[in-house]
């Protein structure tokens, strides 16, 4: 029997081959109830030409696409890449792919994603908002297309979240800190605007407070504002810091590059703590102690949560709360325990 080709075999193709008709293959390939020996000689036949189904085509005749999109701020951040590698584990065992896209941070790049991934006929969507003081982008989201909000929060926002103990986490690393004798401890963040940076400051606060004394916080509206000269001016000639408290991954990336270009060394000249763990952050010298984040728990509850409600579970919106840990390691003043 001939084979019939085109540059890309379709499913008549298939049919062909098989000695079947369109309609049976069609049958073969949404697994309804098919002949056996048609289903092989259809499987075998596409194995033979390639055959690889539209899955746009088979989303819009449906009205479905079997795919969800993915918007963080920051794909290089370690913390976000083990959460978007738990949403794809949910997703793939739901039977759906994850379409990403990065904001870079800025609230309309992040309203045009959304718009496009709407417009790819996405069954739901998972976004770490760019601006927590923001109402909703709710408004860009059809009927029937669902959300959910993970490591920020959204103000006035009636959607599935969730977060960390950031408030917690911050509390209990200053109150470390503190316990090794050191009072200007500062608190070094950007994007004040942001919900984990608001709950992190506060949780400095806090401790601060209860300990008697004056707290010292350094914020940037952005994280490229944290130069050496900057540090240098800001945290050890005007702060006079002891002690620094890094509030996020990319301020201690930078942080840690400042002090170097000052011939400083963290965790020798200035004991420092980090929120957020990252891959080589113990192989510093010293290592470097940290507020770690469960980054693929809060990765897959957001997926789960997204596809309770794709499938009809829930009305009412939850927020989960995960909890964060304190990592000793050296650079805050502790021994090392090997």
């Amino acid at each position: 029997m001939a084979i019939w080709k085109s540059q890309a075999p379709t499913l008549l193709d298939v049919a062909r081959l098989a000695d079947v008709s369109l309609k049976t293959a069609s049958r073969v390939l949404n697994n309804a109830r098919v002949n056996e020996d048609k289903v092989i000689r259809v499987k075998a036949a596409m194995e033979r030409l390639g055959y690889r189904p539209n899955e746009l085509a088979r989303g819009l005749k449906a009205q479905r696409s079997a795919a969800i999109g993915m918007i963080v701020p920051n794909l290089s951040d370690p913390f976000t890449a083990n959460a978007v590698n738990a949403v794809q584990e949910v997703a793939r065992a739901n039977g759906f792919v994850v379409i990403l896209a990065s904001s870079g941070g800025d609230v309309d790049v992040e309203r045009s994603e959304i718009v496009s991934l709407v417009g790819r006929q996405i069954d739901g969507l998972i976004v770490a908002p760019a601006d927590s003081r923001k109402d909703s982008f709710s408004d860009l989201l059809p009927n029937g297309v669902h959300a959910v909000t993970f490591d920020q929060q959204l103000r006035n926002a009636d959607l599935d979240s969730v977060t960390v103990t950031n408030r917690r986490g911050t509390r209990e690393a200053t109150a470390h800190l503190l316990g090794h004798g050191l009072k200007r401890i500062v608190a070094i963040g950007a994007r004040p605007h942001l919900y984990t940076c608001r709950e992190r400051v506060a949780g400095y606060r806090a401790a601060m407070k209860a300990a008697g004394i004056e707290p010292r916080v350094c914020l940037v509206d952005h994280e490229g504002m944290l130069t050496p000269a900057w540090l240098k001016d800001q945290v050890f000639d005007l702060q006079q810091a002891d002690a620094i408290l890094s509030l996020n991954w990319v301020c201690t990336i930078l942080s840690l590059r400042g002090l170097r270009e000052l011939g400083k060394t963290a965790g020798r000249d200035v004991p420092m703590l980090s929120f957020d763990d990252f891959d080589l952050a113990d192989m510093l010298t010293p290592a470097l102690s940290v507020v770690k984040q469960p980054a693929e728990m809060l990765g897959r509850e957001a997926a789960t949560l997204l596809f309770e409600r794709l499938k009809g579970g829930r009305v009412e919106p939850r927020t989960l709360v995960l909890p964060t840990s304190l990592i000793l390691r050296e650079s805050c003043g502790c021994r090392s325990l090997s």
